[in-house]
């Protein structure tokens, strides 16, 4: 016998089985299956997962457990933009102020410069063990290491968001921010990292690890150590840490388009002394053209013609040689 709609209707009350609810505080947001939420997670936040389910069933809301803290940080290291000069403020900031070790570095660099080289030495002499770090020498080619870190990121998120790990990312590039937001909305934890210096900051909103500055006292002091001590032709003293500290205070005033081409303003001193600190003098006086560019584009001139404006403002600047053994003395 087939029940009619008045039959159900009759039905006690406590044998009718009503469907479940979702429970308050959680929506579903139409999300596809297998997608997470894509607000932002860090430590110490919770996050909720839409199930799956088969078509035309109920939606079912399932809750996580409150994402547990994380074990253990992994680096992305855009050695092209970042210098190794950080590596120590970088790693006490992981192990002192956030009481974690380093499980994953990976380094990419087009060796513009031997950045690669000088990465791995930085880490080294801070106790990165040698087997946890994936160096990429990339092609000398525009964002070349941008794309090979943002590839090992999409390759590792799943490890990294179950692990759980800290992903910091450690440039000030816009492609590479933009990775990581994505893999931040994707449920894993990510800060940036990068040195704090007279350009632009980087626009997101991503917790973010502003580096001090290189110490350059301390770095014109290792240098002084590590080349001749007898005076070269052509080289300018370096400018004392004195004069760098009270540059820094002095109001930033751009250049006029009327101004000489070798007129220098505080921040520009203050800049190429700098440059300075991050490029090796070579025989015979002068630094490689190529140290000289990438260290502008560390410093923040990402900008080919803003670095050659650059170069047209330095006083007395000469150029010696040719292709990769190009120098410039100033």
């Amino acid at each position: 016998m087939t029940e009619t709609s008045m039959d159900i209707a009759l039905w006690p009350a406590d044998e009718v089985n009503a469907e479940a609810e979702p429970s308050p505080g959680f929506e579903d947001e139409g999300s596809p299956p297998d997608e997470r939420v894509s607000t932002p997670v860090v430590a110490g936040e919770s996050a909720g997962k839409l199930a799956e389910r088969p078509e035309g069933c109920a939606p079912a809301i399932e809750i996580m457990a409150p994402l547990q803290p994380p074990r253990s940080v992994a680096l992305y290291i855009d050695g092209d933009n970042q210098s190794p000069a950080i590596a120590h403020d970088l790693l006490a900031s992981v192990r002192h102020d956030w009481g974690l070790e380093v499980s994953r570095v990976v380094l990419a660099g087009n060796d513009h410069g031997h950045t690669v080289p000088r990465w791995l030495t930085a880490l080294a002499n801070e106790a990165v063990h040698e087997d946890r770090i994936l160096a990429l020498r990339v092609q000398r080619k525009p964002e070349a290491a941008d794309l090979a870190v943002i590839l090992e990121l999409g390759a590792n998120m799943e490890q990294h968001r179950q692990g759980p790990d800290l992903v910091v990312v450690v440039s000030r590039d816009e492609w590479l921010i933009g990775a990581a937001e994505a893999v931040r909305a994707r449920g894993c934890r990510v800060w940036v990292a990068y040195a704090e210096n007279e350009a632009v900051a980087a626009h997101t909103q991503l917790p973010t690890l502003l580096l001090p500055a290189v110490n350059r006292a301390q770095a014109q002091a290792r240098a002084a150590t590590a080349t001749p001590k007898t005076p070269v032709e052509g080289v300018t003293p370096t400018v004392p840490a004195s004069s760098v500290t009270s540059t820094a205070a002095a109001p930033r005033v751009k250049p006029k388009e009327a101004a000489p081409p070798n007129q220098s303003t505080p921040s520009h001193k203050a800049l190429l002394a700098q440059v300075r600190a991050q490029c090796k003098v070579q025989p015979g006086g002068g630094y490689l053209a190529t140290e000289v560019g990438q260290a502008l584009y560390t410093l923040g001139l990402t900008d080919k013609a803003a670095r050659n404006r650059f170069l047209k403002a330095v006083a007395d600047l000469r150029e010696v040689g040719a292709g990769g053994a190009k120098r410039l003395m100033f």
